[in-house]
């Protein structure tokens, strides 16, 4: 727990020098900042589905619908440019929308800053470029409880590449990716991937959390990816 906090700190205080002494300036589109595009007025539709797994099969899942607008800027106290990104949530296409949560997103020459539930994370980091890591709550402070917490690390790959997903081709994808206490996923799987495109923003997100078999109830076999218990949250933004 000491060297968590310890890291934590150290963490915090290499954030704060990364953010720059202008933090108003957007980051130059070569830079990557067109990853994830803010204007107001856009407004992305993800189709959700969760699923949750019980001795290696899944026993139950759902559908949903989430939304996401960015409605408008302000300065915030510190003078930096926020954007608010509201979302609502139904349980289907023919539903009437709910309101869900507010976020606000903030973006330099160094990075764009995702604030929920008053936890800041750092979503991407300037330049975009193959094998980047950063850690992802460099702006938590040391003392608050979301210091503590698994899966710290988180690092582009598969950058400038193609992909085809929920019925839609993107030429030009980057994908971050956060990485648990055990990357070798031999005891658990937990990771969160984020797809974004070029000129389109973020266009797939997936949250795993799986116990693997350790062969302690004799009915499954340790290294064969065998899923305890778990459960997987996807996003694929719709056309």
């Amino acid at each position: 727990m000491m060297l968590r906090r310890v890291y934590a700190a150290a963490a915090l205080a290499l954030g704060l020098a990364l953010a720059g002494c202008d933090n108003t300036t957007e980051a130059p589109t070569d830079l990557g900042k067109d990853y994830y595009p803010l204007a107001v007025g856009t407004t992305r539709i993800y189709q959700v589905e969760d699923r949750v797994w019980r001795n290696n099969q899944i026993s139950s899942s759902r559908t949903s619908q989430v939304r996401e607008q960015i409605t408008e800027t302000y300065r915030d106290a510190a003078g930096k440019l926020t954007y608010k990104l509201l979302r609502s949530v139904r349980p289907n296409a023919t539903a009437e929308w709910q309101p869900d949560s507010v976020h606000t997103l903030t973006v330099n020459d160094r990075n764009l800053l995702l604030t929920r539930s008053n936890v800041r994370t750092v979503e991407l980091i300037f330049p975009v470029r193959a094998g980047a890591e950063w850690n992802k709550q460099a702006f938590v402070a040391p003392n608050d409880p979301q210091a503590t917490i698994d899966d710290l690390n988180r690092r582009y790959e598969e950058v400038g590449m193609p992909l085809s997903i929920g019925g839609r081709s993107y030429e030009t994808t980057v994908s971050t990716f956060d990485e648990g206490d055990d990357p070798l996923f031999k005891i658990y799987r937990h990771t969160v991937r984020q797809v974004y495109a070029k000129g389109i923003g973020p266009v797939y997100r997936e949250r795993i959390k799986y116990d693997y078999c350790q062969g302690t109830s004799g009915t499954c076999s340790i290294g064969t990816d065998y899923i305890e218990q778990g459960w997987d949250h996807k996003e694929t933004l719709l056309p």
